[in-house]
């Protein structure tokens, strides 16, 4: 399989062959990862704009799982992005299959067993075995985002207040304000687009109204949270939905003296994990490949990691068992076989 354009590149200019593979095709998806955040959104916005504009294709965006943490919810609504979900999909009908923000086999996206997509848009590392025709990944920078406003600058695609709106928070929400894991380039493309973006579309997006599950969620947090020395661990039980074991995982990093937070949630019948380390060249993406036994279940970046366990029974007790291997398993990427873990809650200031 081809590379269409050198990893390792300063500039993220839309390849030439890709020109050629969407020449010619009628209908088009965009396929997002399971339970899309902010920048698989803006991506697969600015990606249809561009095949709407250059190639006369109108792609569907399409996700699996759910959008339910409530900035995601306020995107899609606020700034009217059309996304469908994956059981409507009629894969027959398309002759041009994008994976963006996802690759295939990162077990974190509903392309069925076998199909083989065309294309990949990503900034995660490079999967082993990648099955595209052609990918275009730079796991350099911070953002899908980043690639795309690239794009749109080299096509010359007009560029609205609804999607510089979309692509500024996609970046600022993936590199936290521009602060992990950015690149000059992450910068240079949030500086292009934030001045044709809405400060008030954005400040609705980014402090939504919050539900009473989030609040019980936070308190359960708090209760199950544990510690030993730098590194805590949070097993929330039952969550209202996926995202919201990186929401928590994001806000209890931010406790003083704390380097490594893994946090796990159970949602129907999968166990999700979230892992957040502090220092810019932690590797969590090789850690959670630690803790999460099917290695194609799980994959990150230096600072932010994600994985997912499958249940069998789904009950409590097995549960538990998996929770126990997995504090026994984070630490033990520590150096550390038996922690006295203790509660978060009752810890005293020095």
């Amino acid at each position: 399989m081809p590379r269409v354009q050198n990893e390792d590149e300063q500039s993220l200019l839309l390849p030439e062959k890709l020109d050629a593979l969407f020449k010619g095709r009628k209908q088009g998806i965009i396929l997002l990862h399971d339970n899309p955040d902010p920048d698989a959104i803006a991506s697969s916005f600015a990606l249809k704009l561009i095949l709407q504009h250059c190639y006369a294709l109108n792609p569907d965006l399409v996700y699996g799982g759910l959008i339910s943490r409530a900035e995601n919810r306020a995107m899609v609504q606020i700034l009217k992005i059309s996304l469908k979900k994956i059981h409507y999909v009629r894969w027959e009908k398309y002759d041009l299959i994008i994976l963006i923000d996802t690759q295939p086999g990162a077990g974190n996206n509903s392309l069925p067993q076998g199909m083989k997509c065309h294309l990949v848009i990503d900034h995660h590392p490079r999967r082993n075995r990648l099955q595209s025709n052609m990918a275009v990944i730079y796991p350099g920078i911070g953002a899908t985002a980043t690639i795309m406003v690239n794009w749109l600058m080299q096509k010359h695609v007009p560029i609205s207040s609804n999607l510089a709106t979309a692509l500024a928070y996609a970046i600022r929400s993936e590199t936290q304000d521009l602060g992990r894991e950015n690149s000059p380039q992450d910068v240079e493309a949030y500086l292009t687009v934030f001045p044709q973006a809405s400060m008030r579309t954005l400040a609705h997006i980014a402090y939504p109204r919050l539900s009473d599950d989030y609040f019980k969620t936070l308190s359960y947090a708090l209760e199950r949270s544990v510690i030993y020395g730098n590194i805590m661990c949070i097993h929330i039980g039952e969550i209202p939905y996926p995202e919201i074991t990186a929401e928590i995982a994001d806000l209890f990093l931010r406790r003083r003296r704390t380097s490594w937070c893994l946090c796990t949630g159970k949602y129907k019948s999968n166990l999700y994990l979230s892992l957040r380390a502090s220092s810019p060249g932690a590797d969590a993406g090789r850690v959670i490949k630690k803790v999460v036994p099917d290695k194609n279940m799980a994959g990150g970046h230096n600072t932010f990691a994600g994985g997912r366990i499958a249940l069998e029974s789904g009950r409590a007790a097995e549960r538990n068992e998996i929770e126990k291997r997995i504090c026994l398993l984070f630490a033990g990427c520590f150096g550390y076989k038996e922690p006295d873990w203790k509660p978060l809650l009752g810890e005293t200031e020095d």
